[in-house]
């Protein structure tokens, strides 16, 4: 009990020296603690996203997506949305069957981090849900800490709503143009149903960003 003591001790230790040091950088507190951040994230950004996270939810009593967010898709989602489209995401009290939630994982070690999006099937006794990928259509059990929030809008890539919020966002279209590509060449090589139309669709997405 002694040994385990003095090692719990001395990892307490251990973390208040890393603080002071932190603390005693010439930059500000939080251009240090950025740095440091950006310093673990190249070997390990699930853990940081994880961290973060955990703060703005237990200190802050804060969630990331309690006001809501927006997201601009990077991928082909079948009957969801197109590469370029704009995402309204709402966090939800309590995720109902057809509710389209975004989800995020990492990986064992914590050095990936996935987003992925999921239709829900049904709600469990515990609060988790059971949802089907929307890419995949593989079923599998999700927890509060992995909902980021629930799909409530999609607005269509080149429209005059789609236009304001893509000018504000500051995401170059060259990115769009990148995910629109990477999204054809994934179909091309796939067996989703009414590929012809969706390779038209992203084609002439294409034609407007270059």
């Amino acid at each position: 009990m002694a040994e385990a003591t003095q090692t719990e001790a001395g990892v307490v230790e251990a973390y208040e020296r890393l603080a002071h040091e932190v603390l005693e950088r010439p930059e500000s507190i939080p251009s240090a603690i950025h740095n440091l951040l950006l310093k673990l994230a190249e070997t390990h950004p699930g853990a940081v996203y994880w961290i973060v996270r955990k703060f703005y939810q237990e200190y802050l009593r804060l969630y990331v997506s309690d006001t809501g967010y927006i997201g601009i898709a990077d991928r082909y989602e079948p009957e969801l949305l197109y590469p370029g489209d704009i995402a309204l995401y709402m966090v939800p009290e309590s995720p109902q069957p057809g509710d389209v939630l975004q989800i995020t994982f990492t990986d064992k070690s914590e050095v990936s981090v996935y987003v992925v999006h999921g239709r829900v099937i049904r709600c469990n006794e515990d609060r988790s849900v059971q949802v089907a990928d929307t890419s995949t259509g593989v079923d599998y059990k999700v927890v509060d800490w992995n909902i980021l929030g629930k799909l409530v809008r999609v607005i269509p890539f080149g429209t005059d709503e789609w236009q304001d919020l893509f000018a504000a966002s500051g995401v170059p279209k060259d990115w769009i143009a990148t995910s629109v590509e990477e999204s054809i060449r994934s179909i091309q090589g796939s067996d989703v149903p009414g590929k012809d139309e969706v390779i038209a669709e992203l084609k002439g997405r294409l034609a407007k960003l270059v």
